[in-house]
């Protein structure tokens, strides 16, 4: 009768070894559809004045200013200012003093829209020579 009794164990130690593993395998399956788009490398690259650089999060919400060639603490409309906004995985030309605004133009920067923008990975502002790059796992 022992044996009954232990091999009623054994099975029941099997079953519930096998639902940990399952349960275990299902919760890395959820937790990996349910992480951003983006990869934690996803950043963009701001690219200013004399060769300068800035890298940032694509996930990390920020403003940007640059004003004349360099970092500036706050928008004031004076020199050659762009005011970039990062936010949610996407980055964009807030505003911008040059002359045509082309740079605000054009739209939105993320993992999705860099397939359809005629400058991909790019905003341009050319006359204050600013540039913002989305580097990371395009789709």
């Amino acid at each position: 009768m022992e044996r009954q009794g232990d091999n009623r164990r054994n099975v029941r130690n099997w079953i519930l070894t096998g639902a940990a593993i399952g349960f275990a395998a299902l919760a890395v399956v959820v937790c990996l559809l349910l992480r951003p788009k983006t990869g934690a490398a996803d950043r963009f690259v701001i690219r200013y004045g004399d060769g300068e650089s800035l890298t940032v999060p694509a996930w990390e919400t920020r403003t940007i200013v640059i004003r004349d060639g360099k970092l500036a603490d706050e928008a004031n409309g004076e020199g050659a200012e762009n005011v970039i906004h990062i936010e949610n995985g996407e980055a964009w030309m807030e505003q911008a003093n040059c002359p045509h605004k082309e740079c605000v133009k054009q739209g939105v920067l993320n993992a999705e829209t860099v397939q359809s923008r005629p400058l991909g990975t790019w905003i341009v502002c050319a006359p204050h020579q600013v540039y913002i790059e989305y580097a990371g796992g395009v789709e």
